[in-house]
């Protein structure tokens, strides 16, 4: 509470909103402070006790938010400043980006859709509908998601589910009826509480799969995910505080510019799938995998 007091009487603070393990967000919070200029104030605050002492922001502060739910609440209370948000889905921005009454962008987590079905069509020649679950959390445009699809060879069966253990099953047993593939998304809401861990063991007993939105997924058992890591996130966010200070506005959302895949390689084998090379993984699609990658 002190740290916060003092930083909301500096003359511009930028503030990192967490709702998540205190240890983590200042470990993130110190390598952020290290892309900024030496003068920049910028303080970790529990959600809880920034949305206590909102009135105190001022018109030059900008606010970081962790996650889609700091991202929520803090947009629904405040009403001078900036907001940009990490770790969050480009769908659950989308979501909840109509709330913001102060200029807002984002560092997307994840990766664009067209990256991921242009991997997809040079290692997947399986062309049944690819199934897309999510929660009421995104902010879904499916004929534009159609579109990207169709130019790669694809189609996209949705459906929304509630996230609770037991409709989240039933769902995907339902749509995967004409389908071997979940195209995931990134979406807090859905995989929380075990879902993710539920599903992939799901898919695994179905020999069906799943391209996951994240490294975690494809440890957990996902075929591949393309993704930035903290550091690239990181280093786009500093990009934004910047811009912000120095008077120009917050930067528009978008993901990292350089993306990592990484392959789950027991279902590449089991699959039968070929991957490209490292230097092909790089040329052709700009992503640079595990094998290489500095």
């Amino acid at each position: 509470m002190v740290l916060l007091l003092v930083a909301m009487n500096a003359p511009a603070a930028i503030y990192v909103v967490h709702n998540t393990e205190e240890s983590s967000v200042r470990s993130l919070t110190f390598q952020l402070s290290k892309l900024l200029p030496m003068d920049t104030v910028i303080a970790p605050v529990r959600q809880s006790v920034f949305l206590q002492n909102v009135a105190s922001l001022k018109e030059s502060d900008l606010v970081v938010t962790i996650g889609d739910e700091s991202f929520r609440q803090v947009c629904s209370v405040t009403s001078k400043g900036a907001v940009v948000a990490v770790f969050i889905g480009k769908e659950e921005y989308l979501n909840i980006q109509p709330q913001c009454d102060v200029p807002n962008s984002a560092v997307f987590s994840g990766a664009p859709i067209e990256k991921r079905l242009s991997l997809l069509e040079g290692v997947w020649f399986d062309r049944k509908p690819l199934a897309v679950l999510y929660s009421d959390n995104l902010l879904i445009d499916q004929q534009d998601m159609e579109k990207q699809a169709a130019m790669h060879g694809f189609e996209f069966r949705f459906l929304k589910t509630d996230v609770d253990r037991l409709s989240v099953l039933k769902a995907v047993n339902f749509i995967l009826e004409g389908s071997t593939m979940i195209f995931s998304l990134v979406d807090t809401e859905l995989y929380k509480e075990g879902n993710a861990q539920d599903i992939l063991k799901l898919l695994f007993h179905k020999r069906q799969v799943m391209i996951g939105p994240s490294f975690a997924f494809v440890r957990a058992g996902s075929l591949f995910a393309i993704y930035s890591d903290s550091d690239v996130k990181l280093d786009a966010v500093a990009g934004h505080i910047v811009s912000w200070l120095s008077g120009e506005g917050v930067l528009a959302p978008a993901y990292p510019n350089k993306l990592r895949v990484s392959f789950n390689p027991y279902l590449i084998k089991s699959h039968g799938i070929v991957l490209p090379s490292s230097s092909y993984l790089k040329d052709k699609y700009g992503l640079c995998s595990d094998a290489q990658c500095d």
